[in-house]
């Protein structure tokens, strides 16, 4: 199937998790309101269309469509970009539910259920079943890994993540990434004994025997518990022979090279205490939440301008000037920790050897490439 059909068919179950549900929450709780004090006939159409001119439903709304512009080959968001506007309808079912009975509280507590289960969907609808079409597009397809952890095949890169908590308490990344037009190998094994296999990021994938997808490139070597491990290692060769495109890196006397370098040099080091925690990257996505918050905020101020008078400058500056400065953090700490997950081991270091034995009990495994399909 074509890849725009598949957007075309998700899309119904989109605008219901991003527009229907908020609304839809609203006018249920007007109707439950109206209900309890008898007032006459309910209008269901009138007060659909009454919700979007509230500020719980109007900028929610607009924001999740940006997100969903901007994100529209990341299918692995769509679940929670689709909270944005259904967890206001949460927080005031829950306040109404407190002095109008229990179902506003009800009401509010299925909004953003519903709109993630219908993101969710709408995903599979474009990702599933896996055909060339969707191998040579860009749209990204999660595969999960036996024992924990997820490869993300995304539009340019390949990207783990879910992964255990790095060995090393100095790991800057709790993921790691190779671009397309770095991968000098892919290959499809298998491995009969259980083993233990370290990642760059010094996170450690427990192996259990079973089909294992091979992946050399960019200094790393992944080796990765994937149950199809011949299907994935065919579609990662498909896709990055159609979609690898250089990405030139900055000079190594960058700034924005701080974090890698400080991984690099955990390479082959072992911790006295062995850490069990998370990296936390609160500060940045602390950043993404101070912006969403207050550039409506200053577009609305702007707005008042214009119908109010000057004396609303005052927010636009205010407001402004903190979601700029919001978004500034967040953009520059992705960039950094982008070149982190992408260069965990130095360009300067060589491949590792492909003959290599990787683990005890590794065998490869022949693949048959033949003719894929687009429906």
């Amino acid at each position: 199937m074509l890849i725009h059909l598949r957007y075309l068919l998700a899309a119904p179950f989109l605008l219901t998790a991003v527009v229907g549900v908020p609304a839809g929450s609203k006018v249920l709780s007007s109707y439950l309101y109206r209900r309890e004090v008898r007032d006459g006939t309910f209008d269901w159409a009138g007060e659909f269309r009454d919700s979007f001119t509230q500020t719980a439903v109007l900028w929610p709304t607009a924001l999740a469509v940006v997100l969903f512009a901007v994100f529209w080959w990341m299918t692995t968001a769509w679940p929670k970009i689709a909270l944005v506007p259904s967890v206001p309808a949460l927080f005031g079912g829950l306040i109404y539910g407190l002095f109008d009975g229990w179902e506003h509280a009800a009401a509010g507590a299925a909004a953003p259920v519903v709109a993630f289960g219908l993101a969710w969907i709408a995903a599979q609808i474009v990702v599933r079943p896996v055909s060339g079409a969707v191998r040579r597009s860009a749209v990204e397809v999660a595969v999960g890994l036996r024992g924990g952890g997820r490869l993300r095949i995304q539009s340019r890169r390949l990207l783990l993540d879910r992964l255990p908590a790095p060995v090393h308490p100095m790991s800057p990344v709790g993921r790691v990434a190779l671009r397309f037009d770095r991968i000098r190998g892919v290959e499809a094994g298998v491995v009969r004994t259980p083993a233990q296999w370290r990642l760059a990021n010094t996170s450690e994938l427990t192996i259990t025997p079973g089909p294992v997808l091979r992946i050399i490139g960019g200094g790393q070597e992944w080796l990765l518990p994937v149950d199809d491990a011949e299907g994935t290692a065919r579609f990662v060769s498909e896709r990055a022979r159609v979609r690898a495109t250089p990405d030139p890196r900055p000079p190594l006397d960058s700034g924005r090279w701080f974090h890698a370098k400080l991984l690099w040099e955990l390479a082959d080091q072992e911790p006295p205490v062995r850490n069990t925690q998370k990296v936390n990257h609160g500060n940045r996505w602390a950043a993404l939440i101070i912006s969403a918050l207050t550039t409506p905020m200053a577009l609305y101020s702007a707005y008042r301008i214009f119908t109010d008078g000057w004396s609303y400058l005052v927010g636009v500056l205010v407001f402004g000037a903190i979601a700029w400065g919001a978004t500034h953090v967040w953009f520059r700490q992705g960039i950094v920790y982008k070149l982190t997950e992408e260069n965990p081991v130095s360009p300067l270091a060589d491949d590792p050897d492909p003959r290599r034995v990787p683990v005890t009990g590794w065998s490869p495994q022949s693949m048959t490439l033949g003719r894929t399909s687009d429906l």
